[in-house]
């Protein structure tokens, strides 16, 4: 569980924690702020949130739980992460943020396991949501434009192309 939390069944856990069946665990000593997005890929938790710090280790904002360490990827996000998904061996994240570690990237970036790239010009505005279908990520929001497409709060990335959904939102996607 990620939130902003600094306890959970009495036990300390700073935003993230893990229950076990029986009771919460913390994850080392958590993180220093707030965590919004959580998801597994294999044995690896990654978080996103607000936060700078995890376990002692600065993460800037997006950090990856082994089971008994956190770590960084690369330089991390500069801005808020608001939503992860996972694709295969890619890590996509989706917030508020102008760069992902020393790439420019606009609220959408990819992480390989080595290093962030950008979802070509990414949006104009903060990305709430993501999920993975067969090879494609759609991503949902408050923005209006996707790349060059204009793409009223969803759109989707096919790998090299963000395209707007035949039919577009009215509203903003949480």
């Amino acid at each position: 569980a990620g939130g902003i939390f600094t306890t959970a069944g009495g036990t300390a856990v700073n935003s993230v924690a893990k229950w076990n069946g029986n009771m919460w665990l913390p994850l080392a000593s958590g993180v220093d702020a707030g965590v919004s997005a959580l998801v597994m890929s294999d044995a690896d938790l990654y978080a996103g949130g607000w936060f700078t710090n995890a376990g002692g280790t600065t993460v800037n904002n997006i950090a990856r739980w082994d089971g008994n360490n956190w770590s960084a990827l690369g330089a991390g996000i500069h801005g808020s992460v608001y939503a992860l998904a996972v694709s295969g061996s890619e890590l996509y994240a989706g917030g508020y943020f102008t760069a992902a570690g020393e790439t420019t990237a606009n609220n959408i970036a990819k992480w390989n396991g080595n290093a962030w790239s950008p979802l070509g010009s990414g949006t104009d505005n903060e990305v709430f949501a993501l999920a993975v279908s067969d090879t494609n990520l759609y991503a949902g929001g408050n923005f209006l434009t996707a790349g060059d497409t204009n793409a009223n709060y969803i759109a989707k990335w096919d790998g090299s192309t963000w395209t707007a959904l035949e039919a577009d939102l009215d509203a903003p996607i949480h």
